[in-house]
């Protein structure tokens, strides 16, 4: 496993297969997030942030993976530009009028600072997480 900062609060993971094989887990495992495959993210994501001199902000997380035929690269990120990419993503997924309301936020986000952005997020996390 090799972790390389790609910028603030943004890292690669680069696994190789051989990496999987020996924690008994396969790329199904990942892209399907089995718990195994979740258990792994989970380890992986905290090494790489582990792998900075500073301390995370602990919202507006994502993760992007790549794959190529010798490894697997898991983006970890708390970037709120890559927040707002996922979030669009999902607004296209939604019926028009949650969409609406969800753009909203979105833009409410992307034009606030950086403080007030990841207060929102926040807040919006934590209402995601009382639903579930």
């Amino acid at each position: 496993m090799h972790i390389e900062e790609v910028e603030r609060y943004k890292v690669a993971c680069h696994v190789s297969r051989k990496d999987l094989r020996l924690h008994g887990i396969m790329v199904e495992d990942l892209v399907n997030r089995t718990p195994l495959g979740r258990m792994f993210i989970g380890k992986a994501s905290e090494l790489s942030k582990d792998s900075t001199e500073y301390d995370w902000p602990g919202c507006a997380f994502s993760m992007q993976m790549e794959f190529y035929p010798d490894d697997i690269i898991l983006i970890f990120s708390e970037r709120i530009d890559d927040y707002i990419y996922n979030l669009r993503q999902t607004e296209m997924t939604l019926p028009q009028e949650q969409a609406e309301e969800f753009g909203k936020m979105i833009n409410l986000i992307s034009m606030s600072e950086e403080e007030e952005a990841r207060r929102i997020i926040r807040n919006f996390e934590k209402n995601v997480r009382e639903i579930q």
